[in-house]
Parts: structure tokens; C-alpha cells; sequence
């Protein structure tokens, strides 16, 4: 067996497993993938918009709601009991 051989069996090995890589990633989308989901494609809608520059007007907001407020006071309640 001379190094042709070697380095075109190696090819081979690396072929077969990114086949079986891009297989298994296919299994894995179409298990956990919504309906109207593309393996490849994306889907076209709201979703993949960029907001304009004038919607960022208000970003952060002045005042923090009431649930970022119930947010931050459950995880000072939870720093409190890991440093006792």
C-alpha cells in the first residue's frame, strides 16, 4: 500500500463521516423542528426582520418593569440564601 492509497482511504473515512454528521443534524432538526421549518431555508416573515433605527429610540427603558423588578428581587432573595 503506497501513501496514494493511505491519503485516499483517509479521504474516504472523512467523506463518509461528514455524511453521516450532516444525516444525523438532519434527524435531529426533523425531530425537534416546527411545522413549515426548512433544514436549509429560512423562513421568510416577522421573524427575520430588522427593527428600524426608530424603534430604538425608547432602548432600555426609563424604568424597569414590574416583572424585571420581580426578576431582580427573587435573585437577591437567592444570592442572600447562598451567602448564609
Amino acid at each position: 500500500m503506497n501513501i496514494y492509497e493511505v491519503l485516499l482511504v483517509m479521504l474516504a473515512v472523512v467523506i463518509i463521516a461528514l455524511v453521516f454528521v450532516v444525516v444525523g443534524g438532519w434527524l435531529v432538526f426533523r425531530s425537534k423542528a416546527n411545522p413549515g421549518e426548512g433544514f436549509i431555508v429560512q423562513p421568510k416573515g416577522q421573524v427575520f426582520t430588522i427593527p428600524d433605527a426608530t424603534d430604538a429610540a425608547n432602548f432600555p427603558e426609563p424604568e424597569p418593569s414590574q416583572a424585571e423588578m420581580q426578576i431582580v428581587k427573587r435573585t437577591e432573595e437567592f444570592l442572600k440564601g447562598l451567602k448564609s
